[in-house]
């Protein structure tokens, strides 16, 4: 590897140690990637304040964010016929909109690369119970239509699954039988398809959950805009009070058709268990994977927006006004084009 100095050091995203880096939109840790260069391995992708994709060599307290563009990164490693690859797939992932695992995934097999076993792909056990009341939207019709509402609700994935290997009830067994036969599967296929079903559910439960997380920060946000346009020092400044109005409107609009799309998805869940089969499943599965890289990108870009504001406005009296007026045009409204509106369509 060629000597280096360090690069520019930059403090425009924030440097949380939690939650773990998988666990997020914005942050995307390389170790668990088939990387040749060893030092990459340590590094990770991040989306910067600018909603830049950039790879963070290193990061604390001390030091700050060491961040360099992908196109920069021959600077500080050599690549060559062995570790080409290397650079070209941390291009191409540095492109995305969302570094959620979802997003990652869909991203990797589209490379015809293997995903499923990567625990740097998987969110944390810790997050998987958090998001517990979130799945049980969808786990709901599934345990009634096999134990017709008789057994207490799994804590998680791991209990749902087990209630179909091993069915203590003569009734679950008899449900258990007619709804293979309803979905022209064997009963002993079951825990697959309860599996496969609760890893497509799980990311619409984590999307929901980082909806959710984000909301108290975009109403906080939300009204310093509101604030911004009513300050009489600020009124006169035409294209600041054009990107507040923009802001407001891009953001309101994001907020609300990732509501639309998840209740959707939570409404035709019930149906789908009207007319049960694998092929319903199959589409709703595919349907759901097709939204997900939206949903991600929609939902990514609302989390780095507010944790940057947050973190240079900790309180509602941080800052002056045209402090907040510059950091508004410099760092909040760049990148916003990149996230398109979500097509919002029901399914039936």
């Amino acid at each position: 590897m060629r000597s280096y100095s360090k690069p520019p050091v930059r403090s425009d995203i924030p440097l949380d140690v939690e939650p773990p880096d998988k666990d997020t939109l914005h942050k995307l840790p390389l170790e668990g990637l088939p990387l040749v260069t060893s030092g990459l391995r340590k590094a990770r992708l991040i989306k910067n304040a600018r909603f830049e994709g950039v790879v963070e060599l290193f990061s604390d307290e001390k030091s700050g964010s060491g961040q360099i563009s992908p196109d920069r990164l021959s600077e500080v490693y050599h690549f060559d016929s062995h570790n080409q690859n290397d650079l070209d797939l941390i291009k191409h992932l540095s492109r995305l909109n969302s570094y959620d695992v979802y997003t990652v995934r869909v991203a990797l097999r589209r490379l015809g690369m293997e995903v499923e076993d990567v625990d740097a792909l998987q969110i944390s056990p810790e997050l998987r119970t958090q998001l517990v009341p979130h799945m049980r939207t969808f786990t709901r019709p599934l345990l009634h239509a096999v134990y017709g509402g008789t057994t207490e609700e799994p804590g998680d994935l791991k209990d749902l699954i087990n209630l179909f290997v091993s069915p203590d009830k003569d009734v679950a067994k008899e449900n258990l039988a007619r709804l293979s036969h309803r979905m022209r599967i064997d009963v002993t296929a079951i825990p697959k398809f309860i599996e496969d079903y609760g890893d497509v559910y799980l990311a619409l439960a984590y999307y929901q959950y980082c909806l959710d997380q984000n909301k108290p920060q975009i109403m906080s946000f939300l009204a310093a805009m509101e604030e911004m346009q009513r300050t009489p020092s600020l009124k006169q400044a035409a294209n600041l009070m054009a990107t507040c109005k923009m802001l407001e409107t891009k953001i309101n609009g994001i907020v609300h058709e990732l509501g639309n799309i998840l209740e959707m998805f939570r409404i035709r869940t019930i149906d789908m268990w009207e007319k049960m089969s694998e092929e319903t499943f199959r589409r709703m599965e595919s349907m759901i994977i097709g939204y997900q890289t939206a949903i991600g990108a929609a939902l990514c870009i609302i989390t780095v927006k507010m944790n940057a504001w947050n973190q240079q406005f900790p309180q509602r009296e941080s800052g002056g006004p045209w402090s907040r007026a510059d950091f508004l045009m410099t760092n909040m409204r760049p990148g916003l084009e990149m996230v398109q509106d979500i097509r919002y369509e029901d399914a039936e």
